[in-house]
């Protein structure tokens, strides 16, 4: 396709890139198929990770909070390509709030499990701040799991079996305890502070390891910038010293990689399943290599988390997997990525009544969403995801709302909305009616809600045919509320408000997710520079290019800096580089899979502008296929330059010559 790239011209192809953004970024899918995987490993919200090795398996539990059936097991042979083996909570029957009956469990419920495996046992040992203590355990990791409540809690709590039979639990928040427990979990031993002299408010999460004579305590300085530390001592009561083991906020700026697990390969690798807060998709587990220096456990290489690395050494091959998403009902309960907001009221759903269907029937008056029972809820994967459904609203009564939600704080929704004697088509933003339009005679509707995580945002549209989608309404500007604490999911919801008794039939859900190599890019598509597979110095930031596509730079690019994308896919070929940097005293050489001394394009940088960015245009040879890119930076190391994007055209810059220009007006 050519493109002009006069200012206007240019202003059309940006804008026109940016609705491809989504084909050209990161994925559900971690593995590359090339030996390499991307982080995250699972673009979805797992947080509070614990993982263990049985055998040749890997086991991971995560935190589900109020959505149930929760405390979610996945199962891996290589710690990239991951499958759900169960939920080990079917519901939750400790207080009337899970039933959304005189109040809810929003921001609380089940978090921070640890699992681990004994005496023929998966053990998981979990806390809810109101309810106490639990541990579920089960022969087998798909279940049947069992759940007792314990004497007592244990915050954020690690659960340990030492080689000598005695077993310990540590736990709390800022001050680390250890305490000694008995075959069913209950104190023998008094909480024993092992580790108060922290570095900063919010020490917690704490998993613990015996390894080569040291008890090592594996534990996060929790937030949104959190980082990961490691305590360890020759005894399990201390004294113990404390080392930072990962202090970096990888491809996303100010959001730290923390709080996770380590883990041994058969092959006597080690790793680190360790989550990045990503803002309104929730909280994302990271894959992370392990060193181990001078009896540390170093995460990540050089200080830094990576983006692309080599897959473990696990001595087996593994197929690449992608969690389900899509439903098409047609079994007698909800897939397993489903879950209740709360625990559901079982005689107000059916996947029998209606083959095929999906009935919610209305049970309960309620005011708003955040209300009703018997939402069906599931995860959005990054970078983007589009969720569609088909509803049939031949039996609401007046005063019903039925569709597909994006739930948190804020949330958003597209319904139908009855009243006596018409129906409409409605979105609500934050519980404001933004739209309604009148339904007519119509009673099957189609519902889409598309959601960019990498701009937390989503919109929705409606359809009569599945063909055409009308939008509707505004832009849910997405959130992680901690007054909800789980990222935010797509949602499935009938409520009354006047008397219940209305059904609505949904006859399917399907979610489109980016799908392929995670770290795959097309030439012309609009590839931002924070979405690198490796890095040497630089650092992602805040982008100042308010005016153009990109909210984050990668800065701090001096002498010696490079970045690098290992899948770059030309097609059939381009004829122009473009490059968006800021101003400053130096080059941009770029380099062609390995050959480091034939430089495939060499840019001068504009040492000063009459704006902060610039978009510098250079004809380059054609390529086809894939490629790697290596864009390595040189020059004055007191005027670092910020990269913010680059694309491929068959444009021309208005110029002839071999000389990097800037386009004009941009």
């Amino acid at each position: 396709m050519l493109i002009d790239l006069t200012a206007k011209g240019l202003k059309r192809f940006l804008v026109m890139a940016l609705l491809f953004t989504g084909t050209a970024l990161q994925a559900q899918q971690s593995d590359n198929g090339d030996g390499t995987f991307t982080n995250p490993i699972i673009w979805a919200d797992f947080p509070d990770n614990d993982v263990i090795r049985v055998g040749d398996t890997y086991y991971m539990v995560t935190t589900t909070m109020y959505f149930f059936p929760g405390v979610p097991v996945l199962k891996s042979k290589d710690l990239v390509n991951w499958e759900y083996a169960s939920n080990a909570v079917e519901r939750f029957k400790q207080h009337p709030f899970y039933d959304l009956n005189g109040g809810n469990r929003y921001g609380k419920g089940q978090w921070a499990s640890s699992i681990r495996y004994h005496n023929g046992k998966f053990h998981i040992l979990f806390l809810t701040l109101n309810e106490g203590g639990f541990l579920c355990t089960a022969p087998k990791a798909e279940g049947p799991w069992e759940i007792r409540k314990l004497a007592r809690p244990y915050y954020d709590a690690g659960l340990f079996f030492d080689d000598d039979g005695r077993t310990y639990i540590a736990h709390g928040y800022n001050k680390i305890s250890v305490t000694e427990v008995d075959s069913s979990l209950a104190p023998i031993s008094r909480d024993s502070v092992v580790f108060d002299k922290v570095q900063r408010p919010g020490l917690e999460g704490s998993h613990v390891y015996k390894i080569n004579g040291y008890y090592y305590i594996y534990a996060t300085y929790g937030g949104g910038d959190g980082y990961q530390c490691c305590l360890r001592s020759k005894n399990i009561f201390g004294p113990y010293e404390e080392k930072i083991v990962l202090k970096d906020d990888m491809n996303l700026h100010g959001r730290g990689v923390h709080q996770g697990a380590l883990i041994e390969t058969q092959k006597g690798e080690w790793w680190s399943v360790i989550f990045q807060d990503r803002g309104g998709v929730g909280r994302v587990p990271t894959l992370q290599p392990v060193q181990w220096v001078d009896g540390w456990p170093m995460v990540g290489k050089d200080g830094r988390a990576v983006v692309t690395y080599a897959k473990p050494n696990t001595g087996t091959l593994s197929p690449v997997r992608v969690l389900p998403t899509s439903d098409e009902f047609n079994t007698d309960k909800p897939a397993i990525q489903w879950a209740w907001n709360h625990n559901p009221n079982d005689s107000a759903w059916s996947l029998t009544a209606r083959k095929g269907y999906l009935r919610l029937i209305t049970s309960g008056i309620v005011t708003n969403l955040p209300q009703a029972r018997n939402s069906l809820a599931q995860r959005i994967f990054g970078p983007f995801s589009d969720a569609t459904t088909e509803l049939d609203v031949s039996h609401m009564q007046v005063g019903d709302v039925a569709g597909l939600a994006v739930l948190q704080i804020p949330h958003a929704l597209i319904g139908v909305k009855a009243a006596a004697g018409a129906k409409f088509i409605v979105m609500e933003n934050a519980g404001k009616t933004i739209d309604s339009i009148a339904l007519g005679k119509r009673n099957v509707i189609f519902f889409k809600a598309s959601v960019n995580t990498v701009k937390d945002q989503a919109h929705f549209s409606y359809s009569f045919d599945n063909k055409v989608f009308v939008p509707i309404g505004d832009t849910l500007n997405m959130k992680f509320d901690l007054k909800m604490f789980t990222g935010n999911r797509f949602t499935l919801f009938n409520y009354a408000t006047v008397r219940p008794g209305g059904y609505v039939d949904f006859n399917w859900f399907r979610m489109d997710t980016r799908q392929g190599p995670p770290n795959l890019f097309k030439a012309a598509s609009f590839v931002q520079a924070e979405m690198y597979d490796e890095i040497h110095l630089g650092h992602a930031t805040a982008s100042k290019d308010l005016g153009h596509p990109g909210d984050q730079d990668i800065s701090n690019l001096t002498d010696g800096s490079w970045i690098r994308f290992n899948q770059v896919d030309f097609e059939k070929g381009y004829q122009q580089l473009l490059l968006r940097v800021s101003p400053g005293q130096g080059h941009v050489t770029v380099y062609v899979d390995k050959d480091s001394l034939n430089p495939y394009a060499s840019i001068t940088l504009p040492s000063t502008t009459a704006k902060e960015y610039s978009t510098i245009s250079i004809p380059v040879k054609k390529l086809t296929g894939k490629h790697r890119l290596t864009f390595k930076f040189t020059g004055d190391a007191g005027s670092p330059v910020s990269l913010n994007w680059f694309s491929f055209t068959n444009a021309t810059p208005g110029k002839k010559g071999n000389a990097a220009s800037v386009v004009p007006g941009l």
